[in-house]
This record gives structure tokens, sequence and C-alpha cells, in this order.
């Protein structure tokens, strides 16, 4: 097998390099094991990065989600004499209804409700929110603790109940849209209209490392963004450059973000 730690000080990232190293270990387990595993949920980057690693082995992988919307996913991985494996062993949905009359549950509540009953927030996914109802992907050991144990949102009343993977209902998170005339694609010119603070701020916020460019810190303030880059700003959120639509007169450019809320 090769040695990959010169490959992990590619990463710079400390966070990041332990998710890949996890993903790492756990590819190991199931190829000395013969076995089958679950990783922790992690970003596209992380993903990415494991990748070349998993693929060193004799095992096989699935990616779940495969919703291109979602952006927590785990390997679920498997001894390579097994031409599939059922997702539903490992990763469960749970589905939570919203019964209150008053109140439309956000994004924002669900999550701090998982939160608050001490949940690893790598044992949860991406969670869909509709009108009377949100759906979560979970790791199958915490699915039972969190059905008996959520029983409210706030002061709303909810009903929650498990349901298989393919009865998930994906959707893109929440948003608003953002628009915005930027005399240049660079980051802190981005985050300058992002955050509506000053150039120098904004430089501050990168050169400070509060600020990631697709899960990757990013300190560089000229970096150049591009159209589908997410931006991760400490304190303010997610943004994704949704589109670039063109040139004003004044030679600027025209760009529709997406804020995930």
């Amino acid at each position: 097998m090769k040695d990959f730690e010169k490959y992990y000080d590619f990463i710079k990232d400390d966070e990041t390099k332990n998710s890949v190293k996890k993903i790492a270990d756990k590819s190991l387990y199931v190829n000395k094991n013969f076995t089958s595993a679950v990783t922790e949920f992690t970003n596209p980057y992380v993903a990415e990065l494991s990748l070349p690693i998993i693929n060193n082995y004799d095992i096989n992988f699935k990616l779940f989600p495969s919703f291109e919307h979602s952006e927590r996913k785990v390997f679920i991985l498997y001894p390579d004499y097994l031409k599939t494996i059922d997702i539903n062993e490992f990763i469960t949905g749970l589905r939570i209804y919203n019964r209150s009359k008053f109140k439309m549950l956000k994004h924002g509540d669900y999550l701090g409700s998982l939160m608050s009953l001490g949940i690893d927030r790598n044992k949860t996914g991406d969670i869909y929110v509709y009108e009377d109802y949100a759906d979560i992907v979970v790791h199958s050991d915490i699915s039972d603790y969190i059905l008996y144990n959520l029983d409210k949102i706030g002061h709303n009343k909810i009903e929650t109940e498990k349901i298989k993977v393919d009865e998930l209902n994906f959707k893109e998170q929440e948003h608003v849209v953002l628009n915005i005339t930027t005399s240049s694609m660079r980051i802190d010119n981005i985050v300058k209209h992002i955050t509506c603070k000053s150039r120098e701020v904004s430089s501050n916020m990168i050169k400070t490392g509060n600020v990631k460019v697709n899960w990757q810190v990013e300190e560089r303030t000229a970096v150049e963004i591009k159209e589908k880059d997410m931006i991760s700003i400490s304190r303010y959120g997610r943004y994704k450059i949704s589109g670039i639509s063109g040139i004003t007169k004044s030679g600027k450019y025209k760009v529709e973000i997406r804020h995930y809320i």
C-alpha cells in the first residue's frame, strides 16, 4: 500500500486533514476485516481528497446522497466481493412533522434542536425543509435516540418518524438571492459586497482565516472567484455564486449570489 503521509502534508487545514485521515483509517479497516462501514458526513472537498486513498484499497464504495445539491455526504465502504450494499443498514431518514399552525420552522430551527440533544454534527447530513416537515439524513445508530428524545422544536409540537432513504425528499437548501454589481471578482471585493463592510475589513477577514472558498480556508485576498464557487464567511453564513449574467456599460460584473439560510 502507498504511504500517504506526504499526501496528508499537502492538506493545509488541520480539520480537513483529520477528516481525510479518519476516512483512510476506515478504508483500511474495511480492507483488512472484510466488513462494511460508513464514514462521517463530510463536505465535497474532503470527499474529493479521500477518493485516491479509498481507491488504493481493494474495496468498493457508495457516496450518499447522490443528489447534486446535497453538501454533506458519507462514504459507505464495503469489501470488493460484494456487488452492492443496502444503504438503509447505515443511513436512516427522519421525517419531522411540524404540528404548529402558527409558525413555519426553518433550517436553523431543526438543526438547533438536533444539536441541543448533544448529537455529533458529523453523524447528521443535510436538512431538507418543506412547509410542514423536514427530512434529515442521519447515521442509523443515532436514529432511535433522536426519535425518542426530540419531542418539540422551540415551542412547536412535532412528530418524528423513520423513513427509508429512497423516501427522502431532496431539495436545495432555502436561500435568498442577492444581486450585486462589482468592479472585479476578487474575493476581497466579493466579501465586501456580501458583508457590507469596507475593503480593508473584508481583507482582514480573509487574512485571518475567517473565509472559506469551496470548503477550503482562503487567506489570499486577490484570488478570483468563479461561478458556482461556494463562499463561507464566519458569522455571516454560506454563499454560492449562482450566476454571472454579464457586464454593465461601466465595466462592472453583474453577479447573482445565493445566501443559504
